[in-house]
């Protein structure tokens, strides 16, 4: 299938190196960013057609727009391509509201397109090689989980941070998906929830000297707390922080009645897989990246949808995970403080 590209900053190279091992599935044909400097400069690089937004909307020769601007503008891109007849793949958080969402579920259905999105972390090696283990019963029944995610921002690497400090930022829009994904994939959809939130700090000092303000104002909260009760009765605790100035390990973890077992980072392709050995009581590795630098790259979901297309195989929980995730993120985003378990009404 042909892929147009709107979106082209740092993400969108590692889009293009995905795409680049996989062209029997995708051909990408175009690309356009609001910024035309930055498109044509990307569009040189990779020998591909520059166009404006509304000229890539417009080419009938492109099946797919893979939407890879900043999150403020995802609905509304992800919209017009839908409205244009195009299917879409989209960067994470699909939307930025349960209002934004239903518009975008509709104009699925409406214009007889499909909807993908971000993140394909989860059709890597390791999550794979973890889920098939959890499915054979290696470590019994699942009795629990936990997932965390902490480090002090973005602000001292990042190119352009100032939007993850804006709505559809923070920790929860911007990681959140990878855990949520990863725990709706292996445990089915939450039920209910209980949630402590807070915005540590009300400005942030940029410390990358390449960028050229020095401070950001901060309109969202940064530091979540939660617990995550799925309709199997399952509980998780689920942590996600940008506040935190000594960050540890990402985790995720499941816990059995016979054993636990450890996922590698929700944010790679790869990694190692542990499991705890009762008998020696201590973890035992049971999968590793076989390459040194994490050799998967982003663009797996856009070739998981064309042959998913192509196949006229489509399932309906992949075309609503991203929205229960956004449902899941609304509500920890707008919990009340009040300590109490709030249900998440399926909304999609």
């Amino acid at each position: 299938m042909n892929i147009g590209i709107i979106g082209c900053g740092a993400i969108s190279s590692q889009y293009m190196v995905g795409f680049d091992k996989n062209k029997n599935d995708v051909n990408v044909l175009a690309c356009a960013d609001l910024d035309n400097e930055k498109s044509k400069l990307f569009a040189k690089e990779y020998n591909i057609e520059h166009l404006t937004v509304n000229n890539l909307f417009s080419n009938p020769d492109i099946d797919i727009i893979v939407n890879l601007t900043p999150p403020s503008s995802h609905f509304e891109i992800s919209c017009e391509s839908l409205k244009s007849g195009k299917h879409v793949f989209s960067e994470k958080p699909v939307a930025l509201s349960i209002e934004q969402g239903k518009k975008l579920y509709g104009l699925i259905y409406k214009h007889d397109r499909y909807l993908f999105s971000a993140p394909d972390t989860t059709l890597g090696p390791a999550f794979t090689k973890s889920q098939d283990l959890i499915l054979s019963g290696k470590i019994g029944e699942i009795i629990g989980a936990s997932a965390s995610f902490a480090t002090h921002g973005v602000e001292g690497w990042h190119p352009n941070p100032s939007f993850y400090y804006k709505k559809g930022g923070g920790p929860l829009f911007d990681m959140g998906p990878y855990y949520l994904t990863a725990l709706f994939k292996i445990l089915g959809p939450v039920s209910e929830i209980i949630s402590y939130s807070q915005k540590t700090f009300q400005v942030r000092s940029v410390d990358n000297p390449e960028v050229k303000y020095k401070n950001i104002d901060v309109d969202v909260d940064t530091h979540y707390l939660a617990l995550l009760k799925f309709k199997s009765g399952v509980v998780v605790d689920f942590e996600i922080s940008f506040d935190i100035w000594k960050p540890y390990e990402p985790k995720l973890e499941f816990y059995g009645s016979l054993s636990s077992i450890k996922f590698a980072d929700p944010n790679n392709y790869d990694g190692d897989v542990s499991i705890f050995d009762k008998n020696s009581y201590r973890w035992e590795k049971v999968h590793s990246s076989t390459n040194d630098e994490n050799n998967y790259y982003r663009g797996l979901g856009v070739i998981n949808m064309v042959k998913s297309i192509t196949e006229n195989n489509i399932s309906q929980d992949e075309m609503l995970l991203p929205f229960h995730v956004l449902e899941v993120m609304c509500a920890l985003e707008t919990y009340d403080g009040k300590g109490r378990w709030e249900k998440i009404n399926p909304q999609f």
